[in-house]
């Protein structure tokens, strides 16, 4: 009997299931390639638009390995490989994607002629054989017109530079000439501004610049009153000599407030018998 047990245990013991080890993820997919050989796999030539010129268009291929991967191919390897026809369908998708852009216009060709080949190679199946692949183009233009294009870039620098000179100089010239009318705007509310101008040039004859400030402004006071007297004189016929005289004592009044000296009025003005009712 208990050899009975014990085969019964052991048997028991033997059916134990054995937990299996989980199944270990597929390597996820290596990234795009981020740098690209300086090397091309190869190069042909592609019409531009109107067939005038022709873009160099300089091909890097990329295969699909079973690790995912992406690996580049050169064109030694890629002459050696069975399956080295899809130069062919990067050569027909490309020629026409270049058909549709200028010479002179590369960086835009070079744009649409990857972006049709990426969408080209994203419609195909991954696993088949053209899906495998990835590719990348790069253009250059004829040495003549570059030289073309050399020129045009010289003579676009030159005009812009030049219109960014012109814009200085106009900037200046309109800061100028708002201080200068700042300038006379208040001169011309100043009867000492050119007084002033000639003393910031002699600070040395302050004392001669008072005194021909002043003896101006005596003058100019004469002239007045003479020609105020010629006023009174002439309107004595239109009965306006009252409303002259009476103004007279106001107009006074007014320069002795602000300090101009009046001369005495002449004796045989009528302003001087006023001057001794006083």
């Amino acid at each position: 009997m208990p050899s009975i047990k014990n085969s019964l245990l052991i048997g028991r013991w033997t059916r134990v299931p054995v937990r299996s080890a989980p199944e270990a993820a597929p390597p996820p997919a290596a990234p795009e390639p981020e740098v690209t050989p300086e090397e091309a796999s190869y190069i042909f030539t592609a019409p531009a638009q109107g067939d005038g010129y022709k873009f160099t268009v300089n091909v890097w291929l990329w295969r699909r390995s079973a690790t995912g991967s992406l690996v580049f191919r050169p064109w030694k390897e890629l002459k050696e490989d069975k399956d080295h026809s899809i130069k062919d369908y990067v050569r027909e998708i490309v020629r026409r994607s270049l058909r549709r852009h200028s010479i002179f216009e590369p960086a835009e060709a070079e744009e649409t002629a990857n972006a049709d080949l990426l969408r080209w190679f994203d419609d195909r199946p991954t696993d088949s054989v053209t899906g495998k692949w990835r590719a990348t183009v790069e253009l250059d233009v004829p040495e003549e017109v570059k030289k073309l294009r050399r020129a045009h870039e010289n003579e676009l620098y030159k005009m812009d530079a030049r219109a960014k000179e012109i814009d200085q100089h106009v900037q200046k010239l309109r800061a100028s000439r708002a201080v200068c009318e700042r300038f006379l705007s208040e001169s011309m509310n100043s009867s000492t501004a050119r007084h002033a101008v000639r003393l910031t040039q002699a600070l040395d004859k302050v004392a001669d610049i008072t005194d021909e400030m002043l003896d101006e402004r005596k003058e100019k006071v004469e002239e007045l009153l003479e020609l105020f007297a010629k006023i009174v004189d002439a309107q004595r016929h239109a009965n306006a000599f009252e409303l002259v005289m009476a103004s007279e004592t106001a107009l006074r009044t007014a320069f002795r407030q602000l300090g101009v000296p009046l001369p005495p009025p002449d004796p045989d003005s009528p302003f001087a018998l006023m001057e001794e009712t006083r």
